[in-house]
Formats: C-alpha cells, sequence, structure tokens
C-alpha cells in the first residue's frame, strides 16, 4: 500500500468536494451551489492537500489565503477547512501527514499564522493549534433584553436592501477591523459571494444601516427574519430574527442597533451569532440573563512562523521578554527568542539558552491571540519560567478587545 501526500489536481477537485460533503453532510443544494459559484470564490484561489491511498482520494484539506486582524497589524493567514478522511482510512495518520505539508507550504508562502474553527478541539491540540477565542451566541426574546438606562440616538437606523448596502457595509465592517485581533479581512469578492449565498436563501435577508444626525452611516446590522415560531393560541410573535453581522464603530450606533432589533415586535426569538466575548450590550441590560447566552470554544489557531507571528503582530505597550518555544510538528520554531517592543515597533531575534518563559506552540498561540495572558497559562501549568516574566508578557501581549471572528470558512 502506497501513501502519496501532495496537492489535489484540478481534475480531482469533484473528488475532493465529494469526500467534504460525506464528511460533513452537506445538502446537495448547498454542494451545488458552491461548485456553481466556484469554492474558490470568497477569497480567491485555495490551496489544497490530500493524502492518495494507491491513488485513491482519503484525506482533504484546503486552506482560504486570508489576511486578518493581529491587534491592530494585518498578517497574512491559512483559513484551513475542508479537514476529512474518508472512515475506512482513519487511525492510519494520514491528517497528521497532511497537516504536517500544509503547515509546510503555508510557511514557503510566507502566512505565519493558519486558524481554523474545529469539530474537535482534540484533534488539533494534537497538532499545535491552541484556543484563540470564545464562541458566543445569544437566543433571546426581545421583549426582555431592555436597557437599565435607556439612551436617545440623534440619528436614524434606515432599512436598505443588502445588495444596495453592500458599499456601505463594506467601509464600515473596514473600520471595525481596526485595532481588532482574528477578524478577517472581507475581500470585494467575498461581500460579492456572500450576498449572492445570502439571496439564494428561502428567507429573507435585511440590513438597517445606522446614520448618525449628519447622515454619516456608523454602523449596520444584516439580519434574516423567518415565521417559524408559531404555536397555536399562544400569544406574542411568531418569527425568529437572527443576526448575521453587527458592526458599529461606536456606543451609541450599538445601542440604536439594538434597540432597532428589539423593535421588530412580531419577533419571538432573536439569534445573534458570533457575538463578541466583550459585548458592551451585556453590561447595560437590566435583566442580562434574559440574553441566554451560550458560549464554547472558537477559533483555534496555529503558530506556523513564530518570529514573523510575533513581528507581525501589534503592541500597544512597549517592553521585552524572552520566550522558549517548543514544537514537534514544525521543528524550524523549535527554540528561543526574544521579544522587545520600542515605540509600538516590535523587534524578535533568535536567542541561544533558555527564554524566561517556556511554552509549547500552542500555548504561544493562546498567549499571542490575547486570549489568555500568561499569568493564566501559568496558573495552568501551560507556561512555565521566572515568576517576574509573566507580568511583564501580561502588558506586551494584551489587546484592546477580545479576540473575534465573525465568519464562518
Amino acid at each position: 500500500m502506497s501513501t502519496e501526500i501532495r496537492p489535489v489536481a484540478p481534475g480531482e477537485r469533484e473528488a475532493f468536494h465529494d469526500i467534504v460533503a460525506y464528511v460533513f453532510a452537506i445538502s446537495r443544494a448547498d454542494l451545488e451551489f458552491h461548485r456553481t459559484s466556484g469554492f474558490d470564490a470568497y477569497y480567491g484561489r485555495m490551496g489544497t492537500v490530500g493524502a492518495f491511498v494507491d491513488g485513491e482520494l482519503a484525506t482533504t484539506l484546503a486552506w482560504h489565503r486570508v489576511r486578518i486582524a493581529f491587534n491592530g497589524q494585518m498578517v497574512d493567514c491559512g483559513a484551513v477547512t475542508n479537514v476529512g478522511t474518508l472512515p475506512s482510512f482513519r487511525r492510519r495518520g494520514l491528517l497528521r501527514q497532511v497537516m504536517t505539508r500544509t503547515l509546510s507550504d503555508l510557511r514557503d508562502e510566507g502566512r505565519p499564522v493558519a486558524m481554523l474553527w474545529a469539530s474537535f478541539g482534540a484533534i488539533y491540540q494534537r497538532f499545535g493549534y491552541g484556543a484563540a477565542s470564545s464562541y458566543v451566541a445569544f437566543r433571546y426574546d426581545p421583549r426582555g433584553v431592555g436597557l437599565r438606562e435607556p439612551r436617545e440616538y440623534a440619528g436614524t437606523v434606515r432599512l436598505v436592501r443588502p445588495g444596495a448596502a453592500q458599499s456601505v457595509m463594506q467601509r464600515l465592517y473596514q473600520r471595525h477591523l481596526e485595532g481588532r485581533t482574528l477578524l478577517i479581512e472581507r475581500t470585494e469578492s467575498w461581500w460579492e459571494h456572500a450576498l449572492a449565498d445570502i439571496a439564494r436563501h428561502e428567507h429573507r435577508s435585511h440590513v438597517g444601516v445606522a446614520l448618525d444626525a449628519s447622515e454619516e452611516p456608523r454602523g449596520y446590522v444584516l439580519y434574516r427574519t423567518a415565521e417559524d415560531q408559531h404555536k397555536d393560541f399562544e400569544p406574542g410573535g411568531d418569527q425568529s430574527l437572527e443576526v448575521r453581522d453587527f458592526v458599529a464603530l461606536d456606543l451609541d450606533t450599538r445601542v440604536a442597533l439594538w434597540e432597532f432589533i428589539r423593535a421588530h415586535d412580531l419577533v419571538k426569538q432573536v439569534k445573534f451569532t458570533h457575538a463578541t466575548e466583550d459585548e458592551p450590550i451585556v453590561d447595560m441590560l437590566l435583566e442580562p440573563r434574559e440574553l441566554r447566552r451560550a458560549t464554547g470554544d472558537g477559533m483555534w489557531l496555529r503558530i506556523v512562523d513564530v518570529a514573523a507571528a510575533l513581528g507581525g503582530r501589534g503592541y500597544d505597550e512597549d517592553g521585552a521578554v524572552t520566550l522558549s518555544v517548543r514544537d514537534d510538528v514544525c521543528p524550524w520554531n523549535d527554540g528561543a527568542y526574544r521579544l522587545s517592543v520600542d515605540g509600538g515597533v516590535a523587534r524578535v531575534e533568535r536567542i541561544e539558552g533558555a527564554g524566561e518563559l517556556a511554552m509549547p506552540v500552542a500555548a504561544l498561540a493562546t498567549l499571542i491571540s490575547g486570549y489568555r495572558s500568561a499569568t493564566q497559562l501559568a496558573r495552568a501549568g501551560r507556561v512555565e519560567g521566572s515568576p517576574d516574566a509573566p507580568h511583564r508578557a501580561d502588558t506586551l501581549f494584551a489587546t484592546a478587545y477580545r479576540p473575534h471572528v465573525m465568519d464562518g470558512f
């Protein structure tokens, strides 16, 4: 039996997508839409790696070539997706070979980080991925989430068709990226194909654009409604409202969009997925428990090139720390590094000997994203070192906002 690890050729794409559809139980309608629109449509040409056993494709993996926000800077990233193995080929180490080849390819492309949504975190922690954000969702009756202290909004929220709102949403989202961590930069192609995907769904989508007193757009909410909450003889609304995007450049705009959602009197349930972990509205509610908040692991981050990732990140405070990193999948990362930040500019260099803090590469991913501080990781036994170093690392790796990803891929 022979095994070959290599990119998937154009003529093998059909077999590739058949495996992905099988592994993730993708509906025929969804698969056909993506076949027709082009799987590469959102972010451009995808990278692929497959495991071929005796010439038969057994394991699949793809990645989008994207840029992500990294605490105010933008870095190139491989957004890993379509990871699957047919049942008859599992437990043979094929995914490890495919992932190792992928990380090497991403390094060759100059992409210092990779990230993915994990079906099971246990799978990807074996390959050096670390938890980097939380997934937060709200599911609430809009009548129960009033503000503790109502606020007036000098502007208005205007209902706009999604296609007509595209340019406004693009500009606002791009501004929303500033100072964030892990948010994906959306290309022109992404917007075109995302809106085409929205348009094909049975339930209608809408956009509410918040305008300030001078008619300047300051935020938007993209959502869809459905009449799917009907119960005979039960009072109240019979609709649901699902929030897809919620972008606000200031607190007043955030409140205005929140109140706009609450003004849908026939909506019985709001489904707010991909909410930020540090959503300010939570601290403004009279009864925050009404949000019925659900929290789980979100994005998993993999450091492909330690020096490039440390150097490509933004830092809000100056300082210095030395790190020892262990990486048994990407041996080029093994070693010690000195990170120094002066005037917001980072400098990274390899050093001899041991660093002040020692950690596996997965813990570095959790630290560099700002998801956990060095002190928290030390308490969990994920980071070891000198007593004062965690505090300095806490200051260096702090982020203005909690890491957050709004897009599936």
